[in-house]
């Protein structure tokens, strides 16, 4: 396989990652206005990707191919965990 296709499918292998990241970072202006996050905005984007492509590569590595319904879930929860210890969630 030459390199642009294999670059190809990592970028389109981490493309839920990252799409659910920016979602997340432009949801907290919307929804957690008065929440304190203890990073900002460029720190989050880039923890809630990494958490998210780490997730999708569990999920790789556990069931042997991409894309399932399970890697995906895998992937909502941990962004909704990392979502949640950026605000501070176990201080309320």
């Amino acid at each position: 396989m030459p390199a642009i296709a294999s670059l190809w499918h990592l970028l389109n292998f981490c493309a839920p990652a990252a799409f659910l990241a920016v979602l997340l970072v432009l949801a907290r202006w919307v929804f957690a206005r008065k929440a304190t996050p203890l990073l900002p905005w460029y720190g989050q984007l880039a923890l809630h990707f990494l958490a998210g492509c780490a997730a999708l590569f569990v999920a790789l590595l556990w069931q042997g191919r991409d894309g399932s319904v399970a890697g995906y879930a895998l992937l909502v929860l941990t962004l909704t965990t990392s979502q949640w210890a950026v605000l501070g969630g176990w201080r309320r």
